[in-house]
């Protein structure tokens, strides 16, 4: 059995396996017996089972993923010595898995998304898309996804089952559903991978996640007159809205710019908003434009941004833990756990406590306790929906799915966390 080089080439092993299947299919004897050990067939498919098992892994898919694992930037590595991870990153509140691509199951394909692990479980995203003459049958809340041909392992031999918990119907796509599963036992922080094989033995890998530093900024206060952070938040919506395809293209965006610029107007008729701020001309121009379809000029960098990249799905696939705690403010601390890109958005987990929502004063509404944004070192804005949350004791776990794709080409992100008074940053490097 050949050991598989630290930093294997993914393309230099394709190559061996279509070497191998034209020496097999010339007659050569040894190449036959290497082939004839895996398959009786003499097929590209073959072949790369053959390299695969002759590098000590069961699967083209898993020697895919552990070559790509161990090609993951240095700065994301997990850090481990002599195989035995390092006892902080066992203690770390969360830690996450991901990179994992699509298996077959019963009901349909299986795209696995990030698994997010700490003391009290271990939650799976997952997509499912099933079949069109069965997906109007899924559409009931009462139907639950079969996982019973799935079968979890680790690279220490461990074994986990999967159990589903929750999903919901696309609305964009009648035949994908959003699943979510709980993993037990919950994997630990030292594991470097968990393979997952479903039906007809497709399999594929979800690769540990690597910490990366982050650098959190002291508390100031928040920026801007509260008529200034009104304009901006208005705005935001407006842009969260464009970045909505069915928004965008029918009459709400243009209802809600209206009612913006009756808003904007009013702030500024009544004194509150500053004469000498660009805000109110920005906020105008915008939902003029988008009333008019027309491209808006004069615009924050960051605004354009958002308008350039709405539809867009080229963002980069990566999963990094963070392990980052933010100073306390207003009386909400917050812990940055993961982050998460895909293709069309990108998410944030995190912790809040002692919860993410406060209550008005008339116990009828709920506001977030934080307002987030983000910017990058190329002059990009992405602006977060709230995308889920749950209780637990003392604290509450969220995730916040920030649009538009995280840019090709970032190397540095920049949260900011404000509260009523206070804002805080935290710098999350995308590049080592």
């Amino acid at each position: 059995m050949a050991d598989l080089p630290e930093r294997a080439d993914l393309d230099q092993l394709r190559r061996k396996a279509r070497e191998l299947l034209r020496a097999a299919v010339a007659g050569e004897p040894e190449a036959l017996a290497r082939l004839r050990a895996v398959s009786g067939r003499l097929t590209l498919a073959a072949a790369q089972l053959a390299v695969a098992r002759e590098h000590g892994l069961r699967s083209w898919p898993a020697l895919r993923s552990e070559v790509e694992s161990r090609r993951q930037p240095a700065a994301w590595q997990l850090r481990a010595d002599a195989g035995r991870p390092l006892a902080q990153d066992i203690a770390r509140g969360r830690w996450s898995f991901g990179g994992a691509g699509t298996i077959e199951v019963e009901d349909g394909e299986l795209t696995l998304g990030i698994l997010v692990a700490g003391p009290e479980g271990a939650s799976l995203e997952a997509s499912l898309a099933v079949a069109e003459a069965v997906a109007g049958a899924r559409q009931s809340r009462r139907w639950a996804p079969e996982l019973r041909d799935l079968t979890v392992t680790d690279d220490q031999g461990s074994t986990f089952t999967v159990r589903f918990e929750s999903g919901y119907a696309d609305s964009a796509q009648r035949r994908r559903f959003e699943v979510a599963c709980a993993l037990d036992p919950v994997p630990d922080g030292g594991r470097r991978w968990l393979e997952v094989q479903g039906r007809d033995t497709s399999v594929t890998r979800l690769l540990r996640s690597g910490l990366v530093p982050v650098r959190v900024g002291g508390l100031s206060p928040v920026a801007g007159s509260p008529a200034e952070r009104e304009l901006r938040d208005m705005a935001w919506w407006i842009l969260r809205d464009y970045l909505d395809k069915a928004l965008r293209e029918g009459p709400d965006l243009k209802r809600r710019c209206r009612d913006v610029l009756a808003r904007t107007a009013g702030l500024r008729d009544g004194g509150l908003a500053d004469g000498a701020s660009p805000l109110p001309g920005q906020v105008t121009r915008l939902c003029t434009a988008l009333i008019r379809q027309r491209p808006p000029s004069g615009l924050p960098g960051g605004w354009h941004s958002v308008l350039n990249a709405a539809d867009r799905a080229d963002g980069p696939r990566l999963h990094v833990d963070l392990d980052a705690a933010l100073p306390l403010a207003d009386g909400t601390a917050v812990r940055l756990n993961t982050l998460a890109s895909w293709p069309g958005s990108w998410d944030l987990y995190l912790q809040a406590a002692p919860g993410w929502w406060i209550d008005s004063t008339d116990g009828k509404h709920k506001r977030d306790a934080m307002t987030v944004f983000a910017e990058d070192d190329l002059g990009g804005l992405y602006l977060p929906n709230f995308g889920g949350s749950s209780s637990r004791p003392g604290y509450e776990q969220v995730k916040l799915t920030l649009r538009p794709r995280l840019a090709p080409g970032a190397r540095l992100l920049t949260l900011t966390f404000a509260s009523q008074t206070q804002q805080v940053t935290a710098e999350i490097p995308l590049a080592p």
